[in-house]
């Protein structure tokens, strides 16, 4: 008896081009997809971005703030 996963392991890989052939959805969908997420990706990309900057100027303030009330003997 052999195992049907192994077996489909040892088949060759479908090209790229096989891949869309026999694909379900038509080929203009996962280009629509594909511009999406790459779309999203790039708003995550500089939603993160501003999120580091903001992070940084609150690290500063903070810092800021402790220096001051060391030096007014708060701490």
């Amino acid at each position: 008896m052999t195992d049907k996963l192994y077996e489909a392991t040892k088949k060759e890989v479908m090209s790229e081009h096989e891949e869309y052939v026999n694909a379900d959805v038509p080929i203009e969908i996962w280009i629509e997809r594909n511009k999406y997420l790459h779309q999203h990706i790039d708003m995550l990309t500089e939603e993160l971005i501003k999120v580091r900057l903001d992070n940084k100027k609150l690290s500063k303030q903070i810092e800021d703030q402790i220096k001051q009330f060391r030096n007014t003997g708060g701490l």
